[in-house]
């Protein structure tokens, strides 16, 4: 380690800093974010800069610029960076003198802001754009609202101190916040909650009580691609204690769930009801009353034909913690692989999603899917695709609008077939088993399997 890491406190001092290139100008602005004071000396140039924080000069510093500074940025060139660095160096005041290790005390490193958590990358000022790569990679990782989470902990820590007096009690008990429903709900947005959780947990610590309290992720697993999955839905994945998935969730998706967390298959099967939601609501309930961090997997988004909904409402009822986490929904995923754009302009003006299973209801309504600018998208397709061709048709449309079925999307096995509304079943039996999606509209026209198809017959 050739530097050591420090923060300084801004507001002890000002911050001297030269030069009127792009270097400089982004140490301004870096130090305007953090509210720090600046002494600009711009002598090459007219610089602007809309902030009380910095005073500009149009001259050169001299050294008595330096009184009640706290650092020293210089990207002037020769002779101010020498000069600055002396004058700097004399005084005992850290100087960075910008692309130049031997003149710098100290150096800037690539910085991750989350407010009141701040994460500093450095390469000893030897690789400065590998160690942007490396704050590149950190941003994913860090929740974005992980600054509001620490601003909570130190609004609580001095109630907490009091009431915990053990070192040790006091570790537990942030350790519980911190993996636990208080922190989930604070990196949702959602303070209120997350003050309630922490101060019903220092109850519970106060009057000696197990601290365990357990939480559930309602989480879209997308349509099957492991690298479609949000970096919020991978965070829970990997902070899970059980997960509840279903069918739709692919071995690949599973690979991403924390090794030893346990696994447990929930889901339904065309013609085997498997387990029963009811029991699904019971099994997830159980386990957060047991203090287990727990997730229910859903492919695609949990709140499009994923009765995210239902599971919501049992858990509201029951006062336990959850968290949503989206996902991409089939429609979009799908879509978006087969190059189908669901609207386009003067051609699709509106979406429909519908779900198919529902389709071979005798009271089936299709009369609102019969504009011609509507793409209609039908879930769980295969089964229900002759009930979907009559209704579309009976309903008016026409039975030579372009359609797709497109199976296992997004998946290294995915297929897609294109053709006419009247011969949907047959597209149907094309792709093999599902699960699969159907696409009417006239956008299927612009696909990529539709310009393949047509680019053959062009051929033959």
């Amino acid at each position: 380690m050739r530097f050591f890491p420090i923060f300084l406190d801004p507001a002890a001092g000002a911050f001297v800093v030269a030069g009127s290139g792009e270097a400089s100008e982004a140490k301004v602005r870096l130090l305007i974010s953090a509210g720090a004071h600046v002494r600009w000396f711009v002598a090459a140039r007219h610089v602007q800069v809309d902030s009380n924080l910095v005073a500009i000069f149009d001259r050169a510093p001299v050294e008595s610029d330096l009184d009640g500074s706290i650092a020293v940025i210089s990207a002037a060139g020769d002779p101010i960076d020498g000069q600055l660095y002396a004058w700097a160096k004399a005084r005992n005041i850290p100087v960075n003198v910008v692309d130049r290790p031997e003149l710098c005390t100290f150096i800037t490193p690539a910085i991750i802001d989350r407010g009141e958590v701040v994460v500093a990358v450095g390469t000893s000022g030897s690789a400065p754009v590998l160690a942007r790569r490396i704050r590149e990679q950190i941003e994913t990782l860090l929740p974005a609202r992980i600054g509001e989470l620490a601003e909570i902990i130190g609004h609580w820590r001095a109630r907490v101190a009091k009431k915990l007096r053990a070192v040790r009690d006091r570790r537990r008990f942030w350790e519980q916040i911190i993996d636990g429903p208080a922190a989930q709900a604070s990196l949702s947005g959602k303070a209120n909650d997350a003050d309630a959780s922490i101060a019903k947990l220092l109850k519970q610590a106060g009057n000696g009580e197990p601290l365990r309290e357990g939480i559930v992720h309602i989480v879209g697993a997308g349509p099957g691609d492991p690298d479609l999955l949000t970096i919020k839905a991978l965070r829970a994945m990997q902070d899970a204690d059980i997960v509840f998935y279903d069918e739709l969730v692919t071995p690949e998706i599973l690979e991403r769930v924390r090794r030893d967390a346990e696994r447990v298959f929930v889901g339904k099967k065309r013609g085997d009801h498997g387990v029963g939601q009811e029991e699904i609501n019971r099994r997830i309930a159980d386990a957060a009353r047991a203090g287990q961090r727990v997730i229910r997997l859903k492919g695609g988004d949990p709140f499009v034909f994923g009765r995210g909904g239902e599971e919501v409402e049992v858990l509201r009822e029951a006062g336990i913690a959850y968290v949503i986490v989206p996902g991409i929904t089939s429609a979009l995923g799908c879509a978006a692989e087969a190059e189908l754009p669901l609207t386009f302009r003067n051609e699709s003006t509106r979406v429909a999603i519908v779900t198919a299973h529902r389709a071979d209801q005798s009271a089936a309504d299709w009369t609102g899917f019969a504009d011609p600018l509507t793409t209609v998208v039908a879930y769980m397709g295969l089964a229900g695709a002759p009930k979907v061709r009559d209704g579309l048709i009976l309903a008016g449309r026409d039975p030579a609008t372009p359609a797709a079925v497109i199976a296992r999307g997004t998946r290294k096995d995915s297929q897609t077939a294109v053709g006419r509304l009247d011969a949907l079943p047959a597209l149907a039996a094309q792709v093999g088993k599902g699960p699969a999606l159907i696409v009417v509209g006239q956008t299927v026209r612009r696909s990529a399997k539709w310009l393949e198809e047509l680019a053959k017959e062009r051929a033959a």
